[in-house]
């Protein structure tokens, strides 16, 4: 029996680790294989807030043509600012092309009306308030939306200081929590890397990210 092969683009190298990590633990009889491009963090940043570069709907249409072509049953992509290039690449292939945190940030619509959103660029912000607006707006809600927007917080990640980034962040979740919502969501796919500090701090509001459950749905997607 031929085993199932699901494809992962990263923006960004370190949820390479984060997907082989978790995959391991949650769908071990599923084979992987990535694609990094650093052009499309480049193109992303040096473009207006919001606004999808032409260039990265090109790039990840043709990313996803190529994972298809070698076999993929699934396709995921690690990078919560192309929720629009997800959506235009998947026009362009005949098999399942996800945000791999599509899922978190629909629990978080469907099932909570006051969201803190943890987020460390100014830039997830439209791309998250769209989503949780377009879902919640399906079924007639308007969602409250807090955002944490501590910006100094990415520098330290990108410098390799996860450290001091993960001390922030945690700390920024308190605030959030301080502040009575119902839910605080990790607004950013690479916040998973953090699943196990932030199970470990206990907080009393539940907190949605892309760690274990967006892997298990991912194993479950390529169950059906």
């Amino acid at each position: 029996m031929n085993r199932k092969l699901a494809g992962f683009i990263h923006t960004t190298p370190p949820t390479i680790s984060m997907v082989e990590r978790f995959m391991a633990r949650c769908a071990p009889d599923i084979d992987i294989v990535h694609i990094y491009n650093g052009l499309v963090k480049r193109d992303n940043f040096s473009s207006p807030v919001g606004c999808t570069p032409k260039s990265n709907l090109v790039r990840y249409t043709n990313f996803a043509r190529e994972l298809q072509a070698a076999g993929c049953d699934i396709i995921v992509s690690c990078c919560s600012l192309m929720r629009h290039a997800t959506m235009y690449g998947a026009q362009a292939v005949d098999v399942p092309f996800i945000q791999l945190d599509a899922m978190v940030l629909d629990a978080a619509a469907d099932g909570y009306s006051r969201i803190g959103v943890i987020n460390t660029t100014e830039y997830v912000v439209p791309y998250v308030s769209e989503h949780l607006n377009t879902r919640a707006g399906s079924a007639g809600k308007k969602p409250d939306i807090l955002f944490s927007n501590n910006n100094a917080v990415l520098q330290l990640f990108n410098a390799g200081d996860f450290e001091s980034h993960d001390r922030i962040v945690l700390e920024d979740m308190r605030k959030l929590e301080g502040q009575g919502v119902d839910c605080i969501l990790m607004g950013q796919i690479p916040l998973g890397l953090m699943e196990e500090k932030i199970r470990a701090a206990k907080f009393n509001v539940p907190v949605l990210l892309a760690g274990e459950s967006a892997f298990r749905h991912i194993a479950e997607l390529l169950e059906k």
